[in-house]
């Protein structure tokens, strides 16, 4: 078993949450607010929206199938940096890679290979950024690190999201001699979340420490049937890797479709799309920093109920909602408890993990979130297909977040 004590200095600390400072610029800038938006209107407005939902179903399932086994040999070589590395590279390469996209039918196979790539790479990548939590903060601030970290991303979103806004996307003739006409203006912000991230994810690289490797002498499978075992002797582990498989699933459905949804149902336009997806990181950014005092006093499972309760309460009222106004109050509150939903979930493992077990265990958690996220997608391509409309494939998000709020466990 590994001895690995936290590293108890502000540089490991900071350099870690850095790392979602530099990482969330992309699903934000590719899969919610401006490449899925430009694919399912511009590269492929008819059946886009479907094709998108299938992209996203397939990300996700071949992330629950990858997330255990890599989360394992992290765990038995101490290489949750060098996997992390691994990953970070390829998911800056594929995402950089989406400028080649012009609006054009013709593109569209491409922009769904390399899109598959850049969100897998994106997600399977917190398997091992959440296991080096433990070697840089103690249990008792693992809530205010998480929440601080999950406040940076939130805080890299909004201003990358202005950033493209101001500089790309508003100007009526956009610097570096950008076309328009050929959607280079668009196309463009897919480098700049590529740079972004190479950039600003050195930190951790530099100055978080490397996690001992956990000596064994089992089997690959075996121990893979250890870390399940293991999860099953931790109370409410079980229960609440079930339950977030489904809250989990609602909040992708809702990440993968909220800008194409807004295009839809209410005609934004890019530009307002963006602005919304900069009021509601900025919403989210303040829940998350809230929900690490709240965690650290209150404990996660009483987060996570009261983010889910709130987010089917607001998450029906954006649904059903009349008109723009509403929908965008809705919206904007709703971010508030977006960001306590996620960062408590990462505590909630990270506080209950032995310490030879961390990895894998986030690698299960990994797996939770993903095992079943082809259905939310899914369902939401087959109702938008059955009713013509968006509103009914976004009704899925609300009964998933029910169905995961009824399985949480009751104790914290």
């Amino acid at each position: 078993m590994s001895t690995q004590k936290p590293v108890r200095n502000n540089k490991a600390v900071l350099s870690w949450g850095a790392f979602d400072w530099a990482s969330s610029p992309v699903p934000t800038l590719h899969a919610t607010f401006i490449f899925s938006v430009y694919f399912a209107t511009t590269v492929m407005p008819d059946g886009g929206s479907a094709a998108w939902a299938w992209l996203t179903a397939a990300a996700s399932l071949m992330v629950a199938i990858a997330a255990p086994f890599l989360g394992k040999i992290a765990d038995r070589r101490g290489a949750s940096k060098t996997l992390l590395a691994i990953v970070t590279i390829g998911g800056v390469v594929a995402t950089g890679l989406l400028w080649l996209i012009k609006p054009d039918p013709s593109f569209a196979i491409l922009a769904i290979l390399l899109s598959f790539i850049s969100i897998f790479m994106m997600e399977i990548s917190f398997v091992f950024y959440n296991a080096l939590l433990p070697g840089i903060a103690r249990p008792q601030e693992y809530g205010r690190v998480s929440g601080m970290a999950w406040g940076f991303g939130y805080a890299g979103a909004i201003v990358a999201l202005a950033i493209v806004l101001a500089l790309f996307v508003m100007p009526e003739n956009p610097p570096f001699g950008l076309d328009k006409a050929a959607a280079e203006h668009i196309r463009i912000t897919m480098v700049f979340a590529a740079l972004w991230f190479a950039v600003f994810a050195l930190p951790l690289f530099l100055f978080v420490p490397k996690p001992a490797p956990v000596k064994t002498s089992g089997r690959f499978w075996d121990e893979l049937k250890i870390s399940l075992r293991t999860a099953a002797t931790i109370p409410g582990m079980v229960r609440f890797l079930i339950a977030r498989m489904l809250f989990t699933d609602g909040l992708i459905t809702l990440f993968a479709f909220g800008g194409i949804y807004a295009a839809k149902i209410f005609g934004f336009t890019q530009t307002m799309v963006l602005i919304f997806g900069i009021l509601l990181n900025i919403t989210a950014g303040l829940g998350a920093a809230i929900s690490g005092w709240a965690d650290d006093k209150f404990g996660s499972i009483w987060v996570i109920r009261i983010s889910l309760v709130a987010l089917i309460i607001l998450g029906s009222a954006a649904i059903i909602a009349p008109n723009e106004m509403i929908f965008w109050i809705a919206g904007a509150l709703l971010g508030i408890f977006i960001g306590p939903l996620q960062s408590s979930s990462r505590v909630f493992v990270a506080r209950r993990a032995p310490e030879d077990q961390r990895a894998s265990l986030f690698g299960l958690m990994m797996l939770s979130g993903k095992a079943t996220s082809f259905v939310g997608p899914l369902c939401y391509g087959l109702l938008v297909t059955l009713f013509a409309t968006e509103r009914a494939g976004m009704a899925v998000v609300i009964v998933l977040l029910i169905a995961g709020l009824w399985l949480m466990p009751r104790k914290t």
